[in-house]
């Protein structure tokens, strides 16, 4: 088992690398099916909580819940989870959805290449520390 240990880093970067590779052609389909415009409503705002590896506690994320009509339909979904909160009930939010899968959407003028450029650049620093795991003697 102490022989895998140095291959742990390796994998975790390929692991990464695999995930920004999907968020990159995830983030260029959302921006090419989400064509039809429209303002969406934060109605609630969902909290859960995550551990603050900074202060060994825990802390509250919030996810924006929105609703907008589309197609006749009033359709709810969340946004991105942020602390503190991105937006406050009530907010007005511009966001694009697709036409022939309303539950989808993106927020107009939001930049979408977050996911993948975080996914990608951990994948690098983890390929890289696994690489010089295998190759230091």
């Amino acid at each position: 088992m102490e022989k895998f240990k140095k291959f742990i880093p390796l994998l975790i970067g390929l692991i990464l690398l695999g995930g920004s590779v999907f968020f990159y052609f995830r983030a260029g389909e959302l921006v090419k099916v989400c064509t039809e415009k429209t303002t969406a409503t934060v109605v609630n705002m969902r909290e859960d909580f995550s551990v603050d590896a900074d202060t060994d506690g825990t802390r509250y994320i919030y996810y924006p819940v929105i609703e907008y009509e589309a197609a006749g339909q009033t359709i709810k979904g969340e946004l991105a989870a942020s602390n503190p909160p991105a937006y406050s009930v009530n907010d007005k939010v511009d966001i694009l959805y697709n036409p022939n899968k309303t539950s989808e959407f993106i927020v107009a003028g939001e930049n979408q290449n977050f996911s993948w450029i975080l996914f990608g650049g951990l994948g690098v620093i983890f390929l890289a520390v696994g690489i010089y795991t295998l190759v230091k003697k």
